[in-house]
């Protein structure tokens, strides 16, 4: 061969390598094999996945959640004086956040079980092993200290990412409380022009027809059905807003009735301040009346709220009004004939949120088989950056059951999982202001420290994973827990149970436990288990007796808190505050129509259908999407992309595991 061939040869070669190479996308997710003792495990995934640990905890902790926690500092100083970096120098110069979760991971770590202790430290020593390796042995403390730092990483790192999200959920809380506190908020709603006394119907749902004051709500709180049934279509609406420290902002004001924008400038929108009996102004209220066009058509109508006040804070900068969440309440027309508990508050999206984590579990007539599936995706803040780093762990303990879980590097644990006893599950979170943080404000008052306590939840998950054989074992592990926060479970076994968990933490005055079992509850869908319906004998989350489903908000744990300190606080229900609890009502309702339209038809492609319906996606959080078929050892993960559902679910079979 000539020369000037052979150099058009090699090039060509070298061309197709390169263009071989090119044409094979990164992985999405990692997936990784763990066995041995904890230590073992732990020192394995952070040896084969170092490179990703430190990006994450930098990308996730150190670029995204530590400013975010940052820029909620004053809202928290504002109120807990401890935090005041004036004060408190120490939580001044961008050292707030960061301090908060090391506090909190400190105090946690009481609450760990040893194997889980030395699995992180297996964790920072994989991690590090570069730097480590020319320590003698475990016992040579300094140079292990030294190659650390030299590393980067060291255990209350891997400690801090193993509990953040157990801390940063109930600061968020707190935070996101706190803000509402100085914001408007509705406080009466009256239907007015068209009475609804003496019409012969229970509007209200309170079990008397026709009461005086029916037409009436004179003490407003949020409800997760229809706040009345069989208006009368020319019914217009006064809905009166309070601001404790400010007036309503007219501007602000945006009124939605199933899409429809009503502001200031719209006719059909009044906005006055009403006046006291002796005819004075009540500068601190607003009322907002919405006369209808024309008479309402629809059977079933939701109305959304909107408005700020007019104190403008300047901290966190840009300069800001206070506004209050979207507040929704439903209503039905003359005719549609259902009762308040039978109509879902559920509305529709405007855009300014997305459907929460959801989860749904079937078995027997649900599926064409008898196949039990569990189905699970799990969204809160991906950040940029969570959906980067995610992995499949398959551990191999020395003894005691295998398992695979979803979940993140460098974290022991995942929202959904499944072991070699045909155990699954999954997990949400679920907001609540009965929680340790809480408990440390009635403690202490204005001197309380936002540091959590209870155990945490991922290694409540890994303990689930490594000792229940079957769901009724999981639901009690969950059930007997001792809460950092608010937390909903389903599990499912190869044997077809199928149980839901809530729970939370039980505070009252002074911070102490006040009624330990108040705060959990477990059902089943099952005929005659009475803790699985309300008070109208309608089953809390299943349509049959066959399936079960999981949502971001609380149903027999409703009225989770309310306790007013003395007109200080009034720290009130999940459903009156969180930011979550209306879009995961609204996500439950369209999951339930999902499942009753496909009931038996539920093989895994259609599971799969269901995971990825438009109004079951949080397009903008999404972290991770599985569904698990336990009697077969299979868990199907969709990894790596945003939304998670958008992504191939891979197969990964239990039982042919290694």
């Amino acid at each position: 061969m000539l020369p000037m061939q052979k150099l058009s040869s090699t090039l060509l070669a070298v061309m197709l390598v390169l263009t071989a190479c090119a044409a094979q996308p990164p992985p999405r997710y990692q997936v990784i094999t763990l066995t041995g003792n904890p230590y073992d495990r732990g020192f394995q995934h952070g040896q084969q996945m170092a490179a990703l640990i430190k990006s994450f905890y930098t990308t996730l902790l150190t670029t995204s959640l530590l400013p975010y926690l940052n820029r909620n500092q004053p809202d928290i100083a504002a109120y807990l004086h401890n935090y005041d970096a004036t004060e408190h120098p120490e939580y001044g110069d961008g050292q707030f956040s960061i301090r908060l979760l090391r506090e909190s991971a400190k105090s946690l770590e009481a609450s760990i079980p040893q194997v889980y202790i030395d699995e992180m430290n297996g964790i920072a020593d994989g991690v590090c092993s570069k730097e480590l390796a020319g320590c003698n042995g475990r016992s040579d403390t300094a140079c292990y200290a030294s190659g650390h730092v030299a590393c980067g990483l060291d255990y209350q790192d891997i400690l801090v990412l193993n509990t953040f999200v157990d801390t940063t959920l109930a600061a968020r809380g707190i935070t996101y409380f706190l803000q509402q506190a100085g914001a408007p908020r509705v406080t009466e709603v009256e239907w007015l022009g068209a009475s609804l006394v003496g019409d012969g119907v229970d509007n209200n749902g309170d079990g008397t027809t026709d009461e005086a004051g029916e037409s009436l709500i004179a003490s407003y709180e949020s409800l997760p059905n229809a706040m009345w049934v069989e208006v009368p279509p020319a019914a217009k609406v006064r809905i009166r807003m309070h601001d404790d420290d400010a007036m309503v902002d007219p501007l602000s004001v945006r009124i939605l009735v199933d899409g429809t924008v009503y502001t200031q400038e719209s006719p059909e929108l009044q906005i006055a301040t009403p006046t006291d009996a002796t005819g004075q102004p009540l500068i601190h209220d607003t009322d907002v009346t919405l006369t209808p066009a024309s008479p309402w058509t629809q059977p079933i109508v939701t109305i959304q709220v909107q408005a700020g006040d007019t104190k403008i804070s300047e901290t966190p900068p840009p300069a800001h009004e206070h506004r209050m969440r979207t507040e929704q309440f439903t209503l039905s027309t003359r005719g549609l004939g259902k009762p308040p508990h039978l109509v879902p508050n559920m509305g529709i999206s405007d855009g300014t949120s997305q459907p929460p984590s959801i989860g749904f579990a079937l078995r027997k007539s649900a599926t064409p088989d008898g196949q039990v599936r569990l189905a699970h995706h799990f969204s809160l803040l991906d950040a940029g950056t969570s959906h980067k780093h995610t992995v499949v762990q398959i551990h191999h303990p020395d003894s005691g059951p295998s398992y695979i879980f979803v979940g993140w590097v460098g974290i022991a644990y995942g929202f959904a999982g499944l072991n070699t006893e045909g155990v699954s599950y999954g997990c949400n979170h679920s907001d609540t202001l009965n929680n340790p943080l809480a408990g440390a404000f009635l403690t202490d008052f204005f001197d309380a420290k936002l540091v959590s306590s209870g155990e945490p939840i991922g290694f409540l998950l890994r303990d689930i994973l490594s000792q229940a054989h079957n769901a009724d074992e999981a639901a009690t592990l969950a059930y007997d827990t001792t809460p950092t926060f608010g937390w909903n479970f389903l599990f499912a076994d190869k044997g077809g149970k199928l149980r839901a968990v809530e729970v939370r933490r039980d505070i009252g005055m002074g911070g102490v436990i006040a009624n330990p079992g108040a705060g959990r509850a477990q059902w089943t869908p099952d005929t005659g288990d009475a803790a699985g319906v309300d008070q109208w004998g309608v089953p809390w989350a299943s349509q049959q007796t066959d399936d079960l489903r999981m949502g971001a908000h609380f149903r027999p744990l409703a009225n989770d808190f309310s306790m007013n300190l003395g007109g200080m606080f009034n720290l009130r229900p999940q459903r009156d505050w969180s930011s979550y609890y209306f879009s995961s009502v609204r996500a439950m309702a369209n999951l339930a129509e999902q499942i009753t339209t496909n009931y038996g038809k539920f093989d895994l492609a259609t599971v799969i259908a269901t995971m990825r319906t438009p109004v079951l996606v949080d397009e903008h959080d999404s972290m991770t999407a599985v569904v698990i078929e336990p009697g077969l050892g299979k868990l199907h993960a969709a990894l790596g992309t945003v939304p998670a559902t958008d992504s191939d679910f891979d197969t990964f079979d239990l039982t042919s595991a290694p």
